[in-house]
């Protein structure tokens, strides 16, 4: 089972002979640097020591993503205190009213979320199985936000999915006997977790699981239901990675004080 959990693991992950991005391999000449997965402003300054970093293409794969970066890492640097200067500030934070709950509520409008966790998952499985996980795989991402749609009503909130407490169990399960792909990094503020299953047509999925700073409580957990981030990826004919984890047989019970919080039991 793979494991990323020191120094030393994540500096051989750093020169891998594809670009995790695009999946193409480096050439002689070609102008490359390093992604920092996630992005290094998420972390406080005693946190960046060791970071996940990858090579990639500069130009055409890199370049392109500082944007979704700036705006990822102002948000979950809110954990840790750092408030992003006023002529800085990309988060575009607007007050809604939420007439369930009779108050109103700070809302971040932009951008998906779940979308830019694509990215982080895609160099997770190529940092752990040393292959490229294409962008265009079938994805099931619970994030650790709740969400809502504005309406003339007010906040009409989205539920979480039942899928979402499938893949939590999973995790919980697996971690329990020990059976379980990691990735740790940051001073430990980044946790990844993950192991490899079937959905119900017989095709191979990866069950995860990732935390940064406890971000489950960076949500509004006071008018929704706590949650963690979660979910699966897979396409069609992908073959489990050699040396994954695969996810347990065994039929048992587990005691859950937050089903929705793969992290937390």
């Amino acid at each position: 089972m793979p494991n990323i959990v020191s120094q030393e693991d994540c500096r051989k992950v750093r020169d891998l002979p594809f670009c995790y991005l695009c999946g193409k391999p480096f050439n002689v000449g070609d102008e490359t640097d390093y992604d920092h997965v996630p992005p290094q402003s998420i972390f406080a300054t005693t946190d960046r020591n060791f970071p996940i970093k990858l090579k990639t293409h500069k130009v055409e794969c890199h370049a392109p993503l500082n944007l979704d970066d700036e705006i990822i890492g102002q948000l979950v640097a809110l954990l840790h205190g750092k408030i992003p200067a006023k002529s800085d500030n990309r988060l575009k934070i607007t007050v809604a009213e939420n007439p369930q709950a009779g108050n109103s509520m700070g809302l971040f409008r932009e951008p998906n979320i779940e979308y830019l966790l694509r990215r982080w998952i895609q160099g997770f499985h190529a940092a752990l199985y040393k292959s490229y996980l294409p962008g265009i795989v079938r994805w099931a991402i619970q994030g650790p936000f709740p969400s809502a749609k504005v309406t003339e009503r007010g906040l009409v909130p989205n539920q979480i999915k039942d899928q979402h407490f499938e893949f939590v169990t999973c995790i919980k399960k697996n971690r329990l006997v020990g059976n379980i792909d990691r990735l740790v990094a940051n001073n430990g503020k980044l946790v990844y977790e993950c192991v490899w299953d079937k959905l119900s047509d017989g095709t191979a999925c990866c069950v995860f699981a990732l935390d940064l700073y406890g971000w489950a409580d960076l949500g509004d957990v006071n008018n929704f239901p706590r949650r963690g981030c979660a979910g699966l990826y897979s396409r069609l004919n992908q073959a489990v990675p050699e040396d994954a984890a695969r996810a347990t047989n065994l039929a048992f019970e587990i005691e859950q004080n937050e089903r929705a919080d793969p992290f937390v039991m």
